[in-house]
């Protein structure tokens, strides 16, 4: 796994970790907008790592320049 998907995918968890905090325990209007503008970027993040084909890198670090 490379490291732009693992790091992906750990913040696709813990965006949703974060909501379905929200979800179960907010009280109060202020503190769900608050969760909200924390927890919706590594959401989107997370699910752009995951959508993000592939490379065509055989080893970590090359650019996939023509030549390579």
């Amino acid at each position: 796994m490379t490291p732009e998907k693992k790091s992906g995918v750990i913040s696709l968890i813990i965006g949703l970790m974060g909501f379905v905090f929200l979800i179960i325990y907010s009280k109060s209007v202020f503190l769900t907008y608050m969760g909200t503008a924390l927890f919706t970027p590594f959401m989107i993040y997370g699910l752009g790592m995951l959508l993000n084909p592939n490379t065509r890198r055989k080893e970590e670090g090359q650019i996939p320049f023509r030549g390579w």
